[in-house]
Protein backbone atom coordinates (compact mmCIF):
# COMPACT_ATOMS: atom_id res chain seq x y z
CA UNK A 1 0.00 0.00 0.00
CA UNK A 2 1.53 3.77 -0.78
CA UNK A 3 1.98 5.49 1.70
CA UNK A 4 -0.09 9.41 1.62
CA UNK A 5 -0.60 13.01 2.64
CA UNK A 6 -3.79 13.86 3.00
CA UNK A 7 -5.89 17.63 3.88
CA UNK A 8 -8.55 17.41 6.46
CA UNK A 9 -11.31 19.63 7.32
CA UNK A 10 -13.93 19.94 10.20
CA UNK A 11 -10.84 18.59 12.39
CA UNK A 12 -12.31 20.08 15.37
CA UNK A 13 -15.47 18.87 15.30
CA UNK A 14 -17.37 15.52 16.24
CA UNK A 15 -16.85 13.18 13.42
CA UNK A 16 -13.43 15.38 12.32
CA UNK A 17 -11.77 14.95 15.41
CA UNK A 18 -12.19 11.32 15.29
CA UNK A 19 -11.05 11.51 11.93
CA UNK A 20 -7.61 13.11 12.97
CA UNK A 21 -6.96 10.29 16.04
CA UNK A 22 -7.03 7.82 13.27
CA UNK A 23 -5.04 9.35 10.45
CA UNK A 24 -2.71 9.52 13.53
CA UNK A 25 -2.51 5.89 13.82
CA UNK A 26 -3.16 4.86 10.70
CA UNK A 27 0.79 3.93 9.71
CA UNK A 28 0.55 4.47 5.80
CA UNK A 29 -0.83 8.33 6.69
CA UNK A 30 2.49 9.80 6.49
CA UNK A 31 1.39 13.69 7.55
CA UNK A 32 -2.08 15.47 8.35
CA UNK A 33 -2.62 19.12 6.99
CA UNK A 34 -5.64 20.32 8.64
CA UNK A 35 -7.29 23.21 7.45
CA UNK A 36 -9.21 24.48 9.95
CA UNK A 37 -10.83 28.07 11.54
CA UNK A 38 -10.37 27.57 15.02
CA UNK A 39 -6.96 26.12 17.11
CA UNK A 40 -6.64 22.66 17.07
CA UNK A 41 -6.60 20.96 20.52
CA UNK A 42 -2.68 20.95 21.72
CA UNK A 43 -2.28 17.30 21.71
CA UNK A 44 -2.91 17.59 18.37
CA UNK A 45 -1.74 20.94 16.70
CA UNK A 46 1.88 19.67 18.67
CA UNK A 47 1.88 16.09 17.05
CA UNK A 48 4.76 15.23 14.77
CA UNK A 49 2.18 13.89 12.26
CA UNK A 50 -0.01 16.75 12.16
CA UNK A 51 0.27 20.61 10.75
CA UNK A 52 -2.73 23.13 11.83
CA UNK A 53 -3.11 25.15 8.73
CA UNK A 54 -5.68 28.32 9.98
CA UNK A 55 -7.79 29.19 7.23
CA UNK A 56 -10.47 31.52 8.63
CA UNK A 57 -11.88 31.51 5.10
CA UNK A 58 -12.79 29.14 2.94
CA UNK A 59 -14.42 31.25 0.00
CA UNK A 60 -10.64 31.87 -0.97
CA UNK A 61 -7.30 30.05 -0.96
CA UNK A 62 -4.46 31.99 -1.88
CA UNK A 63 -1.68 31.52 -3.89
CA UNK A 64 0.36 30.96 -1.00
CA UNK A 65 -1.71 28.36 0.48
CA UNK A 66 -1.97 26.19 -2.55
CA UNK A 67 1.81 26.75 -3.44
CA UNK A 68 2.22 25.10 0.26
CA UNK A 69 -0.17 22.37 -0.17
CA UNK A 70 1.71 21.51 -3.74
CA UNK A 71 5.06 21.44 -2.23
CA UNK A 72 4.10 19.39 0.84
CA UNK A 73 2.71 16.83 -1.58
CA UNK A 74 -1.00 16.29 -0.61
CA UNK A 75 -2.67 13.31 -2.39
CA UNK A 76 -6.58 13.17 -1.19
CA UNK A 77 -8.67 15.42 1.01
CA UNK A 78 -11.82 14.31 3.76
CA UNK A 79 -14.00 16.95 3.89
CA UNK A 80 -16.11 16.91 7.24
CA UNK A 81 -16.21 20.78 7.69
CA UNK A 82 -20.20 21.43 7.85
CA UNK A 83 -22.96 20.81 10.78
CA UNK A 84 -26.99 20.57 10.97
CA UNK A 85 -29.22 23.12 9.17
CA UNK A 86 -30.47 23.94 11.99
CA UNK A 87 -26.63 25.20 13.27
CA UNK A 88 -27.12 27.87 10.94
CA UNK A 89 -28.70 31.35 11.15
CA UNK A 90 -30.02 31.17 7.57
CA UNK A 91 -30.44 28.39 4.94
CA UNK A 92 -28.31 31.04 2.92
CA UNK A 93 -25.13 30.51 5.14
CA UNK A 94 -26.02 26.73 5.49
CA UNK A 95 -25.38 26.34 1.42
CA UNK A 96 -22.56 28.61 1.61
CA UNK A 97 -21.24 26.31 4.28
CA UNK A 98 -22.89 23.32 3.11
CA UNK A 99 -22.62 23.79 -0.76
CA UNK A 100 -20.36 26.40 -1.90
CA UNK A 101 -17.12 25.75 0.34
CA UNK A 102 -16.77 21.87 -0.13
CA UNK A 103 -17.62 22.08 -4.24
CA UNK A 104 -15.05 25.21 -4.69
CA UNK A 105 -12.31 23.53 -2.25
CA UNK A 106 -12.91 20.28 -4.50
CA UNK A 107 -12.85 22.22 -8.14
CA UNK A 108 -9.20 24.01 -6.69
CA UNK A 109 -8.19 20.86 -5.51
CA UNK A 110 -8.87 19.21 -8.87
CA UNK A 111 -7.12 22.00 -10.62
CA UNK A 112 -4.11 22.75 -8.43
CA UNK A 113 -3.56 19.82 -6.49
CA UNK A 114 -4.08 16.89 -8.49
CA UNK A 115 -1.50 13.65 -9.28
CA UNK A 116 -0.67 13.99 -12.89
CA UNK A 117 -0.48 10.51 -13.46
CA UNK A 118 3.07 9.11 -14.25
CA UNK A 119 2.15 6.57 -17.32
CA UNK A 120 5.54 4.95 -17.32
CA UNK A 121 5.50 3.91 -13.58
CA UNK A 122 4.86 0.18 -12.94
CA UNK A 123 1.77 -0.53 -11.29
CA UNK A 124 2.44 -0.89 -8.41
CA UNK A 125 4.44 2.09 -7.85
CA UNK A 126 1.61 4.02 -9.56
CA UNK A 127 0.51 7.25 -7.74
CA UNK A 128 -3.09 7.00 -7.37
CA UNK A 129 -5.60 10.03 -8.67
CA UNK A 130 -6.39 12.79 -5.55
CA UNK A 131 -9.24 11.32 -4.03
CA UNK A 132 -11.58 13.95 -2.32
CA UNK A 133 -13.96 12.35 0.11
CA UNK A 134 -16.94 13.98 0.84
CA UNK A 135 -19.39 13.30 4.22
CA UNK A 136 -22.50 13.59 3.29
CA UNK A 137 -25.76 12.81 4.84
CA UNK A 138 -28.08 9.60 4.89
CA UNK A 139 -30.76 11.08 2.01
CA UNK A 140 -29.33 13.08 0.83
CA UNK A 141 -31.23 14.48 -2.49
CA UNK A 142 -29.52 15.56 -5.11
CA UNK A 143 -32.99 16.62 -7.33
CA UNK A 144 -33.17 20.11 -6.14
CA UNK A 145 -37.05 19.63 -7.63
CA UNK A 146 -37.90 17.17 -5.65
CA UNK A 147 -40.69 17.07 -3.36
CA UNK A 148 -39.57 15.95 0.65
CA UNK A 149 -41.47 15.29 3.17
CA UNK A 150 -38.51 15.28 5.82
CA UNK A 151 -35.44 17.41 6.75
CA UNK A 152 -35.76 18.50 2.96
CA UNK A 153 -33.31 21.75 3.31
CA UNK A 154 -30.59 19.39 5.05
CA UNK A 155 -30.95 16.52 2.50
CA UNK A 156 -30.90 18.78 -0.37
CA UNK A 157 -27.85 20.76 0.63
CA UNK A 158 -25.75 17.27 0.97
CA UNK A 159 -27.19 16.31 -2.50
CA UNK A 160 -26.33 19.76 -3.94
CA UNK A 161 -23.05 19.31 -2.78
CA UNK A 162 -22.52 15.78 -3.71
CA UNK A 163 -23.57 16.61 -7.05
CA UNK A 164 -20.99 19.92 -7.39
CA UNK A 165 -18.37 17.67 -6.37
CA UNK A 166 -19.08 15.10 -8.56
CA UNK A 167 -19.15 17.00 -11.29
CA UNK A 168 -16.08 18.28 -11.06
CA UNK A 169 -14.29 14.70 -10.99
CA UNK A 170 -16.05 13.87 -14.13
CA UNK A 171 -14.98 16.72 -15.72
CA UNK A 172 -10.99 16.37 -14.17
CA UNK A 173 -7.90 16.41 -16.16
CA UNK A 174 -7.37 12.94 -17.78
CA UNK A 175 -3.86 11.38 -17.39
CA UNK A 176 -2.80 8.44 -18.90
CA UNK A 177 -6.61 7.46 -19.49
CA UNK A 178 -7.49 8.35 -16.13
CA UNK A 179 -9.09 10.94 -14.17
CA UNK A 180 -6.66 12.66 -11.65
CA UNK A 181 -9.32 13.39 -9.29
CA UNK A 182 -11.57 11.19 -7.55
CA UNK A 183 -14.46 11.74 -5.28
CA UNK A 184 -16.36 9.70 -2.73
CA UNK A 185 -19.16 10.68 -0.60
CA UNK A 186 -19.97 8.77 2.75
CA UNK A 187 -23.36 9.11 3.62
CA UNK A 188 -24.07 8.27 7.39
CA UNK A 189 -27.03 8.34 9.05
CA UNK A 190 -27.25 9.04 12.68
CA UNK A 191 -23.77 9.36 14.21
CA UNK A 192 -23.20 8.48 17.71
CA UNK A 193 -20.63 7.95 20.20
CA UNK A 194 -17.89 5.37 19.61
CA UNK A 195 -18.77 1.86 21.21
CA UNK A 196 -22.74 3.10 21.73
CA UNK A 197 -23.86 0.74 19.48
CA UNK A 198 -27.17 0.44 21.42
CA UNK A 199 -27.64 3.62 23.18
CA UNK A 200 -31.56 5.63 22.29
CA UNK A 201 -31.09 9.00 19.88
CA UNK A 202 -34.34 10.80 20.67
CA UNK A 203 -34.60 13.94 17.72
CA UNK A 204 -37.22 16.00 16.66
CA UNK A 205 -40.64 14.31 17.17
CA UNK A 206 -40.67 12.40 13.96
CA UNK A 207 -42.39 9.27 13.78
CA UNK A 208 -42.46 6.09 11.91
CA UNK A 209 -39.00 6.53 10.30
CA UNK A 210 -36.58 4.43 10.93
CA UNK A 211 -32.86 5.93 10.46
CA UNK A 212 -29.90 3.73 10.28
CA UNK A 213 -26.82 5.17 12.40
CA UNK A 214 -23.14 5.19 13.00
CA UNK A 215 -20.76 4.73 15.33
CA UNK A 216 -18.52 7.31 14.79
CA UNK A 217 -15.10 5.58 14.94
CA UNK A 218 -16.49 3.29 12.16
CA UNK A 219 -17.69 6.56 9.47
CA UNK A 220 -14.07 7.39 10.60
CA UNK A 221 -12.04 4.22 9.65
CA UNK A 222 -14.78 4.47 5.85
CA UNK A 223 -13.22 7.84 5.89
CA UNK A 224 -9.56 7.20 5.92
CA UNK A 225 -9.85 3.80 3.86
CA UNK A 226 -11.48 5.75 0.98
CA UNK A 227 -9.09 8.35 1.08
CA UNK A 228 -6.36 6.21 1.46
CA UNK A 229 -7.42 3.19 -1.08
CA UNK A 230 -10.70 3.97 -2.73
CA UNK A 231 -13.46 1.33 -3.35
CA UNK A 232 -13.50 -1.63 -4.83
CA UNK A 233 -15.54 -0.70 -7.70
CA UNK A 234 -14.17 2.64 -9.38
CA UNK A 235 -17.38 3.46 -10.50
CA UNK A 236 -19.43 3.54 -7.24
CA UNK A 237 -18.60 6.84 -5.43
CA UNK A 238 -21.59 6.75 -3.06
CA UNK A 239 -21.43 4.64 0.08
CA UNK A 240 -24.87 4.76 2.17
CA UNK A 241 -24.78 4.32 6.19
CA UNK A 242 -24.45 0.36 5.87
CA UNK A 243 -21.50 0.32 4.12
CA UNK A 244 -19.93 2.51 5.90
CA UNK A 245 -20.03 0.20 8.61
CA UNK A 246 -17.38 -2.36 7.43
CA UNK A 247 -17.64 -5.95 6.91
CA UNK A 248 -19.73 -6.62 10.03
CA UNK A 249 -22.37 -4.46 9.15
CA UNK A 250 -24.84 -6.83 10.73
CA UNK A 251 -24.66 -5.34 13.66
CA UNK A 252 -25.61 -2.38 12.54
CA UNK A 253 -28.81 -0.95 14.30
CA UNK A 254 -31.30 1.30 13.13
CA UNK A 255 -33.04 4.47 15.54
CA UNK A 256 -36.83 4.44 15.21
CA UNK A 257 -37.95 8.24 15.65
Amino acid sequence: MTKMKVILTGATGFIGTEILEQLIAHKYITHIYALTRKELDAKFSTHAKVTQLLHPDFSQYPESLLAQLKGYGVEGCIWSLGGKHADYKSKEEAEKVGISFPVQAAEIFAKYLATELDPLAPPNKQKFPFRFVFISAWGAEQDQFRALWLWNDSRKIKGAAEKGIFDVADNAELKAGKRCFQAIALRPGVVIAKGDGLGTVITEGVSMVAVPRIAVDRLAKQAVRQVLQGGNDPNKRILENHECLGDDWAQMNTLSM
